[in-house]
């Protein structure tokens, strides 16, 4: 399981500067527990970028640095905390990217070898770890080819909630002209976690930027509903939400 931040913002900006030092510390302090790894993924003009490590941002110098000097327009920033047995190590961590897109996962799919059928062949020969997040990402990779670009995510996620058994599939992408979250996750697997609303992205709009996040810090959220995609343009952050699977429904 893990904790995922994305945002837009109308000028480049670090971590630090977007958040505060308050709030980063309190989203940092995520990692006592997603302590397996974090990853920053930035736009550029023409993709993206990524900096990432398997140790617990809290501490980390790198992270600290990455925080305070990474400017970016657009970014997406994962905590992990590694389940299903999957090793710490940087082949299994976040985000994942091949250049034009970085992709973020938090929740689990089990098995991860259930999600092999949905990725081609070409695409599989590119993985480097063994996790769930990997496949997925790669089998978005592969739903690109077969419609709109712009559904890649929702369609995926919709296949893997109807064929896969999984807790959640939230996720965030980010491109060189959007950012685009998921929020999809089985209410059951929900009620199983420790800590209220575990799986509920909330998002926030201010004056210049947009904040997009998993639960468990900060305030001031307006939460997605379960099943909804939001999705921001990194020129105008103009926010455009809509339903886009039918989400699960607790028994």
């Amino acid at each position: 399981m893990c904790r995922l931040l994305g945002f837009v913002s109308l000028r480049p900006t670090t971590l630090k500067e977007l958040l505060g030092e308050e709030e980063l510390a309190e989203f940092t302090e995520l990692s006592l527990k997603h302590g397996d790894g974090w990853g920053f993924a930035w736009a550029t003009a023409t993709g993206v970028e990524v900096q990432k490590a398997p140790d617990a941002a809290r501490e980390s110098d790198l992270f600290a640095t990455v925080a305070a000097e990474q400017k970016a327009q657009l970014g997406v920033l994962h905590l992990r905390w590694a389940t299903l047995g999957l090793g710490v190590v940087p082949e299994n961590t976040h985000p994942f990217t091949d250049g034009r897109i970085a992709f973020a996962h938090n929740g689990s799919i089990k098995p991860p070898e259930s999600l092999d059928p949905f990725i081609p062949t070409d695409l599989a020969a590119l993985r480097r770890g063994t996790t769930d997040s990997e496949r997925y990402f790669l089998a978005m990779l592969g739903a690109e080819r077969l419609g709109d670009s712009s559904t890649a995510l929702e369609r995926t996620a919709a296949r893997i909630a109807e064929e896969c058994v999984f807790s959640s599939v939230n996720a965030m992408i980010a491109t060189p002209d959007t950012l685009q979250v998921i929020n999809l996750f089985d209410p059951v697997a929900e009620a199983r976690e420790a800590e209220p609303h575990y799986y509920r992205i909330g998002y926030r709009v201010d004056a210049d930027s947009v904040v997009v996040s998993s639960s468990g810090w900060g305030s001031g959220w307006t939460f997605l509903e379960n099943g909804e995609t939001l999705t921001v343009d990194r020129a105008s952050c103009e926010v455009t939400i809509r339903r886009a699977v039918d989400a699960p429904v607790a028994p």
